[in-house]
């Protein structure tokens, strides 16, 4: 742990203690201070680098992690690359926990330490940002995936942090800038053909329209927007659509981000496909869609080659809007043939909206789901604003039993319910019995020893032997003690006095009633004794006892014990511990013979010392700890 930092010095008063802790005290604390400022000296020649000293941290940042200043709390806390989303103004936005601020280079205590906030750092070990790939050079990013730390491959959102040399140098320097501006430009060439037959169309016929006569989308190319691989998604209008699943490259990095970055041309002529008055073709996150169909205007060339005749040909709405002469635009003076045409697509796709930031794509798994996606009008979507609604009548229930009313997992489309909690199972002197459950499979399971439903718990009988504590009832003579050597209280018995203990005992009331006889015990009282000088034994001391069996509820009232009740723990009234010790604050633990006693009892004793038996003990002896064991008798 690093030095802290003490600002006062204590001096010696008057009428302080003379010893070396004393006089020590202030030039101990003068020589804290020295090694502070030394190593606070360390640091700044570390390397030529700014630091933010005794800082606030979170408890959990460790030495090597990179941070970000959280200003609910005053604190710096471990970065995290993310994307947070403006509800209000429906744009994405960088998270507080991107903007990489420092890296904790040393900690003075759980929750504070000191920073590197920038420049150039010597002699410091990467491995806690890093991991064991520490020592490889290069530029280093924070991590989307845990907090604090660092990756060497750039994610989508790509916060530069450092440059790291050697694992043990490095060039800190945190990027704060907007990684929602970066993007990157994609070029591909389409399939500029029909995804299946196509019909011949003359250009002597103004009324005749391009089509896929046989549409196969297991091939490359356009299919009619009506296609049901499309699921209907096509805007209103289109005649064709692009088969992107069959272009795997494009499919990669498919949609645009944003849309209105593309750009469509034909033949490499830099002509564009689109012009102010006629929308050839629109994109949008479901697909590329042509719009449409009259001679040479069709998304592959009007001669394209394998063409089938037929008569079913009609005329084309878009036709009229776009007139077929400007379709051949792309091929001034007929130069090139008319069986040939190149279109190629560009645009640009933003680093940090990629899928693994953004959601593209919002889809039930199946028709079965009692989960809907809606856009904000009530109608299926998949993509734009979303709202998620939940269908109860897709749900089938299964163990529809009274109490099980818990929903505890959802498959397929059904309900499993369940009881609030899965089982129970017995632990030492439980017992648990079910409550009109019985011959139900999954009331008790006998392998593993749980049970489920609706249940009762209450306490076995005494079956195997029992431990308890006892209540201190009375002293005579005997005091409370603080043994400055042991450092914990007794109850001690001095020499010379005669003095004993009352003690009792509750005996648990289990499996009591008036109809079952009471079950009999075999009771032992256990002490802890101390010696309090160097050697001796614990002496024969007086022990008796006496029982009050628990009332009969039959009966309207029972007779207290009197004395003469009161019976002999070992023979004579009297027990000798055996214990002898050889040195002072030795204890060792002692039990008396058994006792007869029975479930439901309440027993009182008495342990006392006439305080000159020999061997005569100078200083008395004490007790640390006491109390009984019971065990059903044979």
């Amino acid at each position: 742990m690093p030095t802290p930092w003490e600002s006062l010095i204590d001096q010696v008063v008057p009428g302080e203690s003379v010893s070396a802790a004393i006089t020590n005290r202030p030039t101990g604390q003068i020589a804290r201070r020295t090694q502070y400022l030394y190593d606070r000296l360390l640091a700044l020649a570390a390397g030529e680098a700014l630091f933010a000293h005794d800082v606030t941290l979170e408890e959990d940042a460790l030495v090597g992690d990179v941070v970000y200043f959280d200003e609910v709390t005053s604190s710096y806390r471990r970065a995290l690359a993310a994307l947070d989303y403006n509800m209000t103004a429906g744009y994405w936005t960088i998270s507080e926990s991107s903007y990489v601020v420092g890296m904790v280079y040393e900690k003075t205590s759980n929750t504070t330490g000191h920073l590197v906030t920038g420049g150039f750092l010597r002699n410091f070990s990467l491995a806690g940002a890093i991991g064991d790939d520490y020592t490889v050079a290069g530029a280093y990013y924070l991590s989307m995936t845990q907090a604090g730390k660092l990756t060497s491959l750039q994610p989508p959102v790509g916060v530069f942090v450092l440059y790291n040399r050697d694992g043990t140098s490095f060039h800190f320097g945190p990027t704060p800038r907007d990684v929602l501006e970066d993007h990157i430009h994609y070029c591909y060439d389409l399939f500029a053909q029909p995804a299946g037959s196509h019909n011949c169309v003359d250009i002597a016929d103004p009324d005749a329209t391009h089509r896929v006569i046989s549409p196969d989308p297991s091939l490359p190319g356009w299919l009619p927007a009506d296609h049901e691989s499309f699921n209907g998604v096509a805007p209103e209008g289109a005649k064709f659509g692009y088969n992107i699943a069959q272009h795997d490259d494009l499919q990669k990095v498919w949609p645009p981000l944003p849309v209105g970055s593309v750009y469509i041309e034909r033949n490499s002529r830099g002509v564009a496909v689109n012009t102010p008055n006629c929308p050839v073709v629109i994109v949008d996150t479901n697909g590329i869609w042509w719009m449409q169909d009259c001679w040479g205007a069709a998304p592959w060339p009007p001669e394209y080659p394998g063409c089938i005749p037929d008569s079913s040909s009609s005329s084309s709405s878009a036709s009229e809007t776009c007139p077929c002469e400007m379709a051949m635009e792309y091929l001034p003076g007929h130069a090139q043939r008319l069986d040939e045409m190149h279109l190629r697509l560009w645009f640009v796709k933003m680093v940090a909206k990629t899928d693994q930031t953004v959601v593209t794509a919002l889809d039930p798994c199946n028709e079965n789901e009692p989960i809907l996606v809606l856009d904000c009008n009530g109608e299926p979507a998949s993509t734009g604003k979303l709202c998620l609604s939940f269908d109860w009548s897709k749900l089938t229930k299964q163990y529809p039993v009274t109490g099980f009313g818990v929903v505890k997992d959802l498959v397929s489309g059904v309900i499993q319910r369940g009881p609030a909690v899965t089982g129970l199972k017995p632990g030492i002197k439980a017992q648990i019995i079910g409550v009109g459950v019985e011959n139900v499979d999954w009331a008790f399971d006998p392998t593993t020893n749980i049970y489920r439903g609706e249940l009762q718990i209450g306490l076995e009988s005494l079956t195997e032997e029992s431990e308890g504590g006892t209540e201190l009832v009375a002293l005579d003579q005997v005091r409370k003690d603080y043994d400055d050597t042991l450092k914990r209280l007794t109850l001690h018995y001095p020499a010379g006095f005669e003095s004993s203990i009352r003690g009792r005992i509750a005996l648990p009331r289990v499996n009591f009633t008036d109809a079952v006889t009471p079950d009999e015990l075999l009771l032992y009282f256990w002490f802890w004794f101390v010696s309090r000088q160097p050697a001796g034994a614990i002496p024969t001391l007086a022990a008796t006892y006496r029982r009050y069996p628990r009332p009969a509820s039959s009966a309207p009232f029972t007779a207290l014990p009197g004395v003469a009740a009161e019976a002999d723990i070992d023979a004579g009234g009297v027990w000798t511990p055996g214990l002898t010790f050889s040195a002072v604050s030795q204890y060792g633990e002692a039990t008396t013979p058994a006792v007869q006693a029975y479930i439901g009892d309440i027993i009182d004793f008495t342990i006392g010392w006439d305080g000159v038996t020999p061997p005569a003990l100078s200083d008395g002896f004490s007790i640390i700890r006491m109390g009984y064991r019971a065990e059903l008798a044979p």
